[in-house]
């Protein structure tokens, strides 16, 4: 999720982004929703301090006819914070619904598109692609002959769309992992397991921010804000 700042003085940017993506978000009402938070957060700030001045002065009150208005007055104080506290929240939970339908800022050199015929091919390895003189199988196929791959039993215990791996399946995934940390290390970065779950706020802060009916990609917790990661 862009930072707000960065949305606020880069509106150009942002919504040329928004339109290249197409992606539909307001920005123009998010920087005016963005000035108006921080407006009334200043005058939560100002209405809190002044309560408490009020607060403080009371002891020094002359007799209780003073010290009976000082406390209206504080009270008609906290009275007028908790509005402003009240409008504020309201505001930024706008903003904070607009600011999630923003999208990142893509990668300068990635095309323009809405699909992905619109990709375009960067380059190719240096090894041929390979021709055969029979029909070749595609990896489920060559996984399931060679006891790779099991689709039935994973449908069984858990649904369509799941597998379970066996065998050489299973040491050539370990393999994979290993190998994407050996590269990792030698490019310097510390390796990190992180707990299976996180909280919502951490998944919109990062990004992961489902649209378009995608919200079953989200698996919650039930009565917690943690989601299951990953």
């Amino acid at each position: 999720m862009l930072d707000r700042k960065f949305i606020v003085e880069n509106v150009s940017a942002v919504k040329k982004n928004c339109d290249d993506r197409g992606m539909k978000a307001d920005v123009d009402r998010f920087v005016e929703l963005d000035e108006l938070c921080r407006s009334k957060l200043n005058d939560v700030q100002e209405l809190n301090r002044q309560a408490n001045e009020v607060s403080k002065s009371i002891g020094k009150a002359k007799d209780a006819d003073e010290r009976e208005a000082r406390k209206d007055e504080g009270r008609r104080l906290r009275e007028q914070k908790d509005a402003a506290q009240a409008d504020h929240d309201q505001l930024l939970e706008e903003l904070i619904a607009i600011q999630r339908a923003i999208p990142n800022m893509a990668h300068p050199d990635a095309p323009i598109g809405v699909d992905d015929k619109s990709n375009l091919e960067v380059g190719r390895g240096s090894t041929a692609i390979r021709e055969f003189d029979f029909k070749a199988l595609d990896h489920v196929e060559l996984s399931e002959k060679h006891n790779l791959i099991d689709f039935a039993s994973a449908a069984k215990t858990t649904g369509t769309g799941f597998y379970f791996l066996r065998n050489d399946g299973v040491l050539l995934d370990y393999a994979l992992q290993r190998y994407a940390l050996d590269v990792m290390q030698r490019h310097g970065f510390d390796i990190t397991t992180t707990p299976d779950l996180a909280r919502n706020e951490i998944l919109e802060g990062i990004g992961f921010n489902p649209r378009s009916g995608e919200e079953t990609q989200v698996y919650s917790v039930a009565d917690s804000e943690l989601s299951l990661i990953g």
